[in-house]
């Protein structure tokens, strides 16, 4: 049987990254947008490798698959 109201999750992820200009590395955030496009959650830090960064949107339900 079937919850009555489906939980809204994330439709589409997206991982960003972004220049530090006080160091010039590369850092890395994440994002994820509903179904309307409106952005749902995102990280609350920056992450100095993109492994890092999806292993962060993995705990907040990110799956590839």
């Amino acid at each position: 049987m079937s919850p009555a109201e489906k939980i809204p999750l994330p439709f589409r992820w997206q991982f960003n990254p972004r220049k530090d200009e006080a160091t010039g590395a590369i850092l890395w955030n994440w994002r994820a947008f509903s179904q309307t496009g409106d952005v749902a959650m995102q990280s609350e830090q920056s992450f100095e490798t993109l492994t890092e960064c999806i292993e962060d949107a993995k705990t907040q339900g990110y799956d590839r698959a």
